[in-house]
């Protein structure tokens, strides 16, 4: 009987890393942000191409107490797609709330190496009263019969909560704020975005005692940078713009290494070559894909057919985001990555058609094959395929040369 998948953390190495030993590359980005992070910046990527986990990166860099870099902001992350603030004024309220619920956590980490204050910081748990209790220290009233009401804070309110908090920091060490906002896109549906995004703007611009020591990172997809270019944005339009790319091939060698090391599997230079090539360094089909081979090694299965295996288990994580319609032209090297995966599939189909027919899989047409996958996505995209996004094409033929 076959040994049961290893049980892996993240699950499965599926959602956000938040263990700084099982992180790699971004460093440039990491760099950027703790070098000038009272700046507002728009981080944008792919699905699946780690903004949560670089942002979980950049709040455990901004908390560690022994970077060299002077001016240290305290990081508080907000995932707006969870929260779903209501208005302006939710948000506002949402803003100060988790500053302080982040503070208070903060103050109860114990001085570590920053992988164990780290984990001991995401362990603690700050409930609403945090928040209600020091907004009546400095004496902001709140409606507390009213929930929905007393979710809200106006500018005035907003304000004099932030600037009393600055001085708390200061004596943790800490000159500012930077709010990570996970999932800004969910602003850009709401009747309220061209408010929100004048208000955010103001606070940097207007010369209040706040512009120096607010920082704002916004990640998103599509929406966000669609948004931009449709219909402008007070915020966005000062905003600097990072792209978040796949993993360079050195990062992806290390996660590579890292993994395998921790499942006591050895992985020959060629298997490794291999691995790098049907993933096109993409995180997390790097991940998935070691998952794939340690699971085969550790069942003492055959994984020969590991794209066919990919495609069975993931084919939806990446089929569902498919929209040429839309497609945005900043996104090309992770859609072209889309259409490898989608004619991969084709592959697939095609050969469980064609094989029963023929007495010899050598005979597949694999050339003909190939020239009637890559018909479609001709003309359009043509275009915008450079040298290096054409790399997974290699997967192709990889595939002809694992069935044959």
């Amino acid at each position: 009987m076959a040994n049961l998948p290893v049980e892996r953390p993240f699950d499965n190495f599926r959602v956000a890393i938040t263990d700084p030993s099982h992180f790699f590359g971004r460093t440039a980005l990491l760099d950027t942000i703790l070098q000038s992070p009272f700046q507002v910046r728009i981080l944008l990527a792919g699905r699946r191409l780690g903004k949560t986990s670089a942002l979980r990166a950049i709040e455990w860099n901004l908390l560690n107490p022994n970077t060299n870099f002077s001016r240290r902001a305290f990081p508080v992350l907000i995932n707006l797609q969870l929260e779903q603030p209501k208005d302006l004024d939710n948000l506002r309220y949402l803003l100060i709330a988790r500053l302080r619920e982040g503070i208070e956590r903060w103050k109860e980490v114990p001085t570590a190496g920053i992988q164990q204050m780290y984990r001991d910081f995401l362990s603690r748990v700050k409930g609403g009263e945090v928040t209600i209790s020091f907004l009546k220290q400095i004496n902001i009233k709140l409606n507390i019969n009213n929930p929905d009401y007393e979710r809200r804070l106006d500018n005035d309110s907003f304000q004099s909560a932030f600037l009393k908090t600055l001085d708390e920091l200061r004596n943790l060490k800490f000159e500012g704020v930077c709010f990570l906002i996970d999932g800004a896109e969910f602003i850009v549906r709401q009747n309220w975005a061209s408010d929100a995004w004048s208000y955010l703007r103001g606070l940097k611009e207007t010369g209040t005692a706040i512009n120096s020591f607010l920082g704002l990172l916004l990640s998103g997809y599509r929406d966000l940078k669609e948004y931009q270019q449709r219909v402008g944005s007070p915020l966005l339009n000062i905003a600097e713009v990072e792209w978040l790319a796949p993993l360079s091939e050195q990062e992806a060698k290390e996660l590579i290494g890292d993994r395998a090391e921790q499942e006591e599997v050895s992985l020959s230079e060629e298997r490794i070559a291999s691995i790098l090539e049907w993933s096109g360094c993409h995180p997390y089909l790097t991940q998935q894909t070691l998952n794939i081979i340690f699971d085969s090694h550790h069942q003492k299965e055959f994984d020969s057919n590991l794209v066919a295996k990919l495609l069975q288990h993931h084919q939806n994580d990446f089929s569902t985001w498919w929209n040429a319609a839309e497609k945005s032209s900043h996104f090309s090297e992770v859609d072209f990555g889309l259409i490898t995966l989608k004619m991969l599939l084709r592959v697939d189909l095609m050969l469980v058609n064609l094989l029963p027919l023929m007495g010899n899989t050598r005979l597949v047409p694999w050339d003909l094959l190939l020239d009637l996958m890559l018909k479609p996505i001709s003309g359009p995209y043509a275009s915008s395929l450079t040298h290096q996004q054409t790399r997974p094409l290699a997967i192709l033929k990889i595939v002809g040369k694992k069935c044959c």
